[in-house]
């Protein structure tokens, strides 16, 4: 992987003396077009610049693309942000506790990645993406030419030697540390010094690397730098849109944590409760839970272990929740049904594994007939992280059932890339994100 340092722009701390109020989780962990846990936090947190809200007045030449680029314009006047003298790289570090166990620092390095396409094997995906989250990021891309959301990406390093380098570099003190949601402290340095960033460049050089987290971002980053080599006579800075700001992580850390991405089914106006859950015997072992007028407490969670229990003992396994029954039940796939379903030809025996491909490949695809288009489309179904909240937002009216995953291992999402597949969308929640604001590169 072809690495650069560069010179970052930061908040001004003179003008920004608590970061704590200017961070923002990324784009797509917004509810809707914004998110006022960092919207109305501060007037210069870096949510109004990822994502400005639509409004009912906005025209071709005056929407949440121009009014980030408007603001962007206004921040550096006023000297909101700085950028660096000297290119740099970045070491990143996440203070964090695991769930359910203890507390533990993800290490990793921002820098400049050259983005190539998928069929070289520099940069490899792990799971599909969906069209409209791509078109929206390009706009803004175009307009404020600004590269700040970071690509999460995994390199190789079982001796840890980067790590060590960036440990021995970085120093006891940040230039900046910044709290974020669940816990989490973002420490970040710069480091500017030629010496390791010469031995990080070198021992970047022949490692590929797999995308966590950021699918979106870095395929519209391939597509901006096809847009930008063709403008590259009109000024050669245009050349440096051929990279795309990471933050590279070692895939053996003990620090990559990996949450489940549930999902929500909904706006499926043909759809019996008691004839899904019939359908599903066809495939799956069901343990029923009556919940009554509700989900008792503890209900959930009770449900989740024994998920975590099957998975442990090599079952498939996966929870629903179907508010029209009061009830939860515990899906444990039966592997010989795995013969009765319609496999896609070009996957791995690894993938037909996942428990996320016998979802969709069983029920989302078999029994409620959503193919991969409807389901890229986003229409019938919603990805939430969060066990309860799937509950909660599976008892709404417009919503049929909740369908709970345990979480993907690591070791699967490697053995899926090897193999040369990719893993069914939204598959896995890496955790903690990485947070926007801390630095960004902008070149024109």
């Amino acid at each position: 992987m072809r690495i650069l340092p560069f010179r970052g722009y930061r908040y001004n701390p003179e003008r920004i003396p608590n970061l704590d109020d200017v961070i923002s989780l990324p784009y797509d962990q917004f509810k809707g077009s914004r998110d006022d846990r960092f919207h109305q936090r501060h007037p210069f947190n870096i949510a109004h610049l990822i994502m400005n809200p639509e409004t009912g007045r906005d025209s071709p030449s005056w929407n949440r693309y121009t009014r980030s680029k408007n603001l962007l314009d206004l921040w550096m006047k006023e000297s909101i942000f700085l950028q660096d003298d000297q290119p740099s790289i970045y070491p990143y570090y996440q203070d964090f506790p695991l769930v359910g166990g203890p507390a533990v620092t993800r290490k990793g390095f921002v820098a400049l990645g050259e983005v190539t396409d998928y069929s070289q094997g520099i940069v490899r995906p792990h799971e599909r993406t969906m069209t409209k989250p791509k078109q929206d990021r390009l706009e803004l891309l175009r307009s404020t030419r600004v590269d700040s959301g970071l690509i999460f990406v995994l390199y190789s390093d079982p001796r840890g030697e980067i790590e060590a380098i960036l440990d021995e570099a970085a120093g006891p003190q940040p230039a900046m540390t910044a709290a974020g949601p669940d816990r989490m402290l973002n420490r970040l340095w710069r480091v500017s010094d030629p010496t390791p960033i010469a031995r990080i460049r070198q021992a970047m050089e022949d490692k590929p690397v797999i995308i966590a987290d950021g699918h979106h971002r870095y395929e519209v980053a391939v597509d901006f730098s096809r847009e930008a080599m063709k403008r590259r006579p009109e000024d050669p800075a245009w050349e440096n849109y051929r990279f795309k700001l990471f933050s590279f992580v070692r895939q053996e850390s003990p620090a990559i944590s990996i949450l489940p991405i549930h999902r929500i089914l909904r706006n499926m106006e043909a759809f019996d409760a008691s004839q899904f859950l019939r359908q599903l015997e066809s495939f799956f072992s069901i343990e029923a839970i009556e919940v009554g007028g509700g989900i008792p407490p503890g209900g959930p969670e009770e449900l989740l272990q024994q998920m975590r229990l099957r998975q442990s003992a090599g079952h498939a396994a996966m929870g629903v929740y179907l508010p029209a029954l009061n009830r939860l039940a515990l899906l444990t796939f039966r592997k010989e049904a795995a013969e009765s379903l319609d496999w896609p030809g070009d996957k791995s025996e690894t993938w037909r594994q996942l428990d996320v491909s016998i979802l969709q490949v069983a029920i989302l695809g078999r029994i409620l007939n959503l193919g991969e288009r409807e389901l890229a489309e986003g229409n019938f179904v919603e990805y939430v992280s969060d066990a309860g909240e799937a509950i909660l937002k599976a008892a709404d009216g417009s919503c049929q059932c909740a369908i709970l995953l345990n979480p993907t291992p690591m070791e699967q999402v490697e053995a899926v890339v090897e193999a040369g597949d990719l893993l069914p969308q939204k598959t896995t929640h890496f955790h903690p994100k990485l947070m926007e604001g801390l630095v960004f590169a902008k070149h024109l």
